[in-house]
């Protein structure tokens, strides 16, 4: 058999199989070296394209990192432990200030100011106590998971009496 004549069809062998045997796993490469004679040689590579990521953008959303190298899907899970930290240290403070029930409206505004710190503002949280009800902007300050700093949760006390505007 001529060696041209057998190099023609291992070639053409393995650009049948390469394929087929490639196809399951992305970004497989398949190389075949074959020795035909002491100073004749195939070589057969069969590659895929594996930036077809790159194309579609809804892909590649969750591989998009902010300035402290974390993914989109860290940050909202950090956000949203950040919230719930904040929801339990309002309500564990306006409980041991003495408010019945704390009720939290769906405004509020998250801001990462580190890697693993968050400022969280709830526009309008209602503070129910016994003869009267609070409506205010609460801020938190949370950092690795702790609420550092709690501000506008209404203080306990009574209001001065007032009298043709003055003071007693």
């Amino acid at each position: 058999m001529n060696p041209r004549v057998a190099a023609v069809a291992l070639a053409a062998s393995a650009l049948i199989a390469a394929p087929a045997v490639a196809e399951p796993i992305r970004g497989t490469v398949l190389e075949l070296n074959k020795r035909l004679s002491h100073n004749t040689g195939l070589t057969v590579q069969v590659a895929h394209n594996s930036g077809f990521r790159h194309r579609n953008t809804r892909r590649t959303n969750h591989y998009r990192v902010n300035e402290w190298g974390q993914s989109q899907r860290e940050v909202r899970q950090l956000k949203r432990d950040a919230t719930q930290a904040c929801r339990r240290a309002i309500n564990r403070q306006a409980y041991n200030i003495g408010f019945r029930d704390v009720d939290f409206d769906d405004d509020r505004r998250v801001n990462q100011i580190g890697p693993n710190g968050f400022r969280v503002s709830f526009d309008d949280v209602e503070f129910e106590g016994s003869r009267r009800d609070f409506e205010r902007r609460v801020t938190c300050t949370v950092r690795r998971g702790q609420v550092r700093h709690l501000d506008g949760i209404p203080q306990p006390g009574r209001r001065a009496a007032r009298r043709n505007g003055l003071r007693y």
